[in-house]
């Protein structure tokens, strides 16, 4: 299969006011236990995880995407919350696989679902794991450690699904970098309930920006005070968030398409959510407003339409 084209069609970036501190806590620390899971198939404590990881894509694509976010976990310490919870607002669907819940839209696998513990300082320790596509996950590991972010777990093999590492950014945003084996998903346009969008909060973007181009070989628009579009091969792959507040969690936080942002906010209340950051206006015309779920887990729901032919964004 040859590599497609880059498209016209770019999703608008959540941008809106700066997001200042709204309460969001310190990062939850996560532990031996959480990495293990994630790396799959591992012990713990005296109990065996049958923890069986997906592919990302559900057909092999051959083709890989460095700079591409290709996946998301939910890491939670409430699986049958979370899973009521996003079906009833997204009407994803769920299947097993061992331990390891696997997030479908429309049939489509999307993300996956991991149960960790939670401790007496954080009670409850959900939040959204986003996957990065690298091309070479042992450079990508070793520029990590060169630049002073923090290795969690890995280079190390994952079953099903490829080569990965779990990490920290030198400004503390914790992801996954993967080289999928079978290939990453096809860029296409996002369907409703899929992944528009991720954004990274940063109180240092400058920073964060030299050390991504470093990472991902990415181009950009915009300005590290406000917001800025970062750019791999003339897609749009994600953005930079300049935040305000040195006690706010440096984090990446996934963006998913809806089409009627101020239903589905009031939605997420009614089910056990929280709408941090009501719905308001995109420079596109679109809504966005940033919710935390029944488990406390973060992510941001946008409106947006795809440009027709000859549009400009």
């Amino acid at each position: 299969m040859t590599e497609r084209k880059a498209q016209d069609k770019k999703p608008v970036a959540f941008c809106c006011k700066r997001i200042h501190s709204t309460g969001f806590g310190h990062c939850v620390v996560l532990g031996l236990a959480l990495i293990q899971l994630l790396l799959s198939g591992c012990t713990v404590g005296n109990k065996t995880a049958d923890f069986v990881l997906v592919p990302v894509s559900d057909s092999p694509t051959g083709i890989n995407y460095p700079g591409k976010f290709v996946w998301n976990d939910l890491l939670t310490d409430n699986v049958p919350a979370a899973k009521d919870f996003y079906g009833q607002l997204f009407g994803w669907t769920f299947e097993t696989s061992g331990d390891y819940t696997v997030i479908k839209n429309n049939g489509q696998s999307i993300a996956g679902i991991a149960h960790i513990k939670g401790d007496a300082k954080n009670p409850s320790a959900s939040r959204w794991l986003c996957t990065l596509s690298v091309a070479d996950i042992d450079k990508a590991t070793a520029l990590i450690i060169e630049e002073g972010g923090v290795l969690n777990e890995g280079p190390v093999d994952l079953v099903n699904r490829g080569r990965g590492s779990l990490v920290r950014d030198p400004q503390g945003a914790q992801l996954m970098l993967l080289y999928a084996k079978d290939g990453d998903p096809e860029d296409e346009e996002p369907a409703l309930g899929a992944w528009l969008w991720h954004e990274l909060w940063s109180n240092q973007a400058n920073a964060s920006l030299a050390f991504y181009q470093k990472l991902a070989g990415y181009e950009f628009e915009g300005e590290p005070a406000d917001y800025l579009i970062l750019i791999k091969d003339e897609q749009w792959r994600a953005g930079i968030r300049s935040v305000d507040d040195s006690e706010l969690e440096m984090r990446w936080v996934p963006v998913v398409r809806v089409a009627d942002t101020e239903e589905i906010a009031e939605r997420a209340k009614q089910l056990g959510g929280k709408v941090l950051v009501d719905p308001r206006p995109t420079q596109d015309g679109g809504r966005v407003a940033l919710l935390s779920d029944s488990t406390n887990a973060l992510l941001i729901i946008q409106r947006w339409t795809a440009p027709t032919s000859g549009q400009e964004n």
